[in-house]
């Protein structure tokens, strides 16, 4: 597990240290922590791909340079992956910390208990970015992290599947899809649409609009319920924060 502390106060960013250390010697788990005192730091050696396979990152919001929003802005435009918390004096970025797509905050002085129950969620939440499905594409089995499906149509008897990359056509049937979609971020929003509420930016009256563009219809005598559970998704993502 590669881990980054991006802090400009020594004191704090040792806390932390220890902290990950502890944790990580508890569940008798390899790690490398890095640390950087300031964002620009982390940046300039992120562009180089020399901090490119980071898994998790304990991000200080208030830094000189560029501060911790803005450096995890600068994160997301390549790296949708990486598990980002924040540290700070204050909790006032909770939509800040929404558009990144951030974990959590934890709040300076950090004690152990945060630290270990932030750190049980990453590694459950890297756990799952591992996730996949395998299925029969063109008589060759293809393996599809669930992590990067966009949304899944399906028409007769086939299945496409549609990352931000590639679409895969299978025959594997919706009942058995379903059984691997369980637990994850998929609902779905008619009988030929299945979408991942991650990659929802929009929902009009009648459509979730991708990230991709793409319009999914949202079948009307259950629309109200659908609507709401992408609502109860939203508020979940919020209340982790």
């Amino acid at each position: 597990m590669n881990i980054v502390i991006c802090e400009d106060t020594e004191k704090h960013a040792d806390s932390l240290r220890l902290y990950i250390n502890k944790y990580f010697d508890e569940i008798d788990c390899r790690r490398n922590i890095v640390v950087y005192n300031s964002g620009d730091a982390f940046l300039k050696d992120f562009a180089s791909e020399q901090a490119s396979d980071v898994q998790i990152m304990f991000l200080d919001i208030y830094m000189p340079g560029t501060n911790g929003i803005d450096t995890a802005k600068k994160i997301r435009e390549t790296d949708k992956d990486m598990i980002i918390v924040f540290t700070t004096t204050s909790k006032n970025h909770g939509l800040d910390g929404y558009s990144v797509d951030a974990l959590q905050y934890l709040v300076k002085p950090v004690n152990y208990p945060e630290v270990k129950n932030v750190l049980s969620k990453c590694t459950k939440k890297f756990a799952d970015s591992l996730r996949f499905i395998e299925v029969l594409s063109d008589r060759l089995t293809v393996r599809i992290f669930l992590k990067d499906i966009v949304y899944i149509e399906c028409f007769d008897t086939a299945l496409y599947i549609h990352t931000a990359t590639e679409t895969v056509k299978t025959f594997l049937p919706l009942f058995e899809l379903n059984k691997q979609l369980e637990g994850s971020s998929f609902l779905r929003t008619q009988r030929s649409y299945i979408v991942n509420m991650r990659y929802i930016d929009d929902m009009t009256a009648n459509d979730f609009i991708m990230q991709t563009g793409k319009a999914i219809p949202i079948r009307r005598s259950d629309r109200l319920a659908i609507k709401q559970a992408y609502r109860d998704y939203l508020s979940a993502l919020a209340w982790s924060l």
